[in-house]
């Protein structure tokens, strides 16, 4: 078996779609597993040149990412984006994220997610509905014990998503 990781943090859909070919296609994977999205949200107010990625821009990209992948026949693993409602400010780059902004990014977010669960279900693929996933655990524990900043899994929060990518695929 032979595992490739070819994510980029800070990636958006567009940004894989430029280095598909390279980085996925052209090594015929049987399986591909995808979490993209928490970077297509809220991008415009943390990055100068930002803007706005329109859920359907996210949902034509995400849409091109598959396609050639399923008339392959490789099987797919959908990753929802999360974002844990966790409290207080924290700084992303030189921009500080308060509970207001993170309500903005919950509000583009949601859209995205959705856009997920449908092309799961369009192209047969496997779901791992990690916000989903995340919300619960968070109810018990806090959302920080997952991810201190509500994007960027702590260990607890790798675990949780390797074990239930793992319980999926098994």
């Amino acid at each position: 078996m032979t595992w490739l990781n070819t994510g980029i943090g800070g990636h958006k859909v567009r940004d894989l779609e430029a280095r598909w070919q390279d980085d996925v296609l052209d090594a015929r994977p049987d399986v591909v597993s995808i979490l993209v999205g928490v970077n297509d949200m809220g991008w415009h107010t943390i990055v100068p040149d930002g803007y706005v990625i329109p859920a359907e821009d996210f949902a034509a990209g995400y849409d091109r990412l598959l396609a050639p992948l399923a008339e392959a026949g490789t099987e797919l693993i959908l990753i929802e984006p999360f974002l844990l409602p966790i409290s207080g400010t924290v700084t992303a780059r030189d921009t500080h994220i308060d509970e207001e902004i993170r309500k903005e990014w919950r509000a583009d977010l949601d859209p995205k997610i959705q856009v997920v669960r449908e092309l799961a279900r369009e192209y047969g693929a496997h779901l791992l509905a990690a916000d989903s996933m995340f919300a619960e655990l968070a109810a018990t524990t806090g959302p920080e014990y997952w991810a201190a900043d509500g994007v960027h899994p702590t260990p607890a929060g790798h675990a949780a998503l390797a074990s239930a990518w793992l319980r999926l695929v098994a």
